[in-house]
């Protein structure tokens, strides 16, 4: 079966989909990929399904081998991409053939790289979803040397897609959450009148902010959350 070697597997990477739907109520987690938009875009270039498994790559990128003749798209975060040390074009279609090497650097902007391949990769489907997550799959990420297999070239349109930009600045929508009365009115206003920065301490549950709220409150309990909480 074709397949993709990562002879370097760069800083963290692993396989996502659209994740998984209705298991939240038993404690497992949706995952998926954390930039959806990218890998839609990606899979929409190779008019693949919308959830077709892509790899999802963290900061900093790697080597890859591929064994047969493919097309590729790399879509979100912004790096260095090389075929064969050739510079090449995020957010387009790529012509791979058998041998070639793909060489990914460190992201100069954002986070989250999206390797996208014709057809989709073919991991395990666990639960509904291909996408990896600690102890719900086999692993959680991808190591070096390991292989991911991906279906014989198909013969379908492509570049259906248009191109998709980043914001460089972007807002998020701010709700109050059930406690947010437990603050007094200036822990309230200095909540929402102050800049937030977004720590290095994250994962693929929660981002930490670098500047704390001082108050006096009990410790809280545990409650259920909607996804961007």
């Amino acid at each position: 079966m074709p397949s993709i070697t990562l002879l370097h597997a760069g800083f963290y990477s692993s396989i996502q989909d659209r994740g998984r739907k209705s298991h939240r109520h038993i404690g497992i987690p949706h995952s998926g990929a954390m930039d959806q938009s990218s890998a839609d875009l990606g899979n929409s270039l190779l008019n693949n399904a919308l959830d077709a498994a892509v790899m999802e790559i963290i900061l900093q990128g790697g080597t890859y081998l591929f064994s047969h003749s493919t097309r590729i798209a790399v879509t979100g975060a912004k790096a260095s991409i090389r075929i064969n040390n050739i510079l090449v074009d995020q957010n387009k279609v790529l012509e791979i053939s058998a041998g070639d090497l793909l060489k990914m650097g460190a992201t100069s902007s954002g986070n989250f790289i999206y390797l996208v391949i014709a057809g989709g990769f073919l991991t395990d489907t666990i639960l509904g979803s291909k996408s990896f997550y600690h102890k719900i799959t086999n692993k959680h990420k991808l190591n070096t040397r390991d292989t991911v297999p991906f279906q014989e070239q198909i013969m379908n349109m492509y570049n259906r897609a248009s191109f998709y930009n980043h914001k460089a600045d972007t807002s998020l929508r701010c709700y109050a959450g059930p406690e947010f009365n437990l603050l007094n009115r200036n822990q309230q206003e200095k909540l929402l009148n102050t800049s937030f920065s977004i720590s290095k301490d994250w994962n693929r549950m929660a981002f930490q902010l670098e500047e704390k709220l001082s108050n006096s409150l009990q410790q809280l309990k545990s409650s259920p959350v909607l996804p961007g909480t």
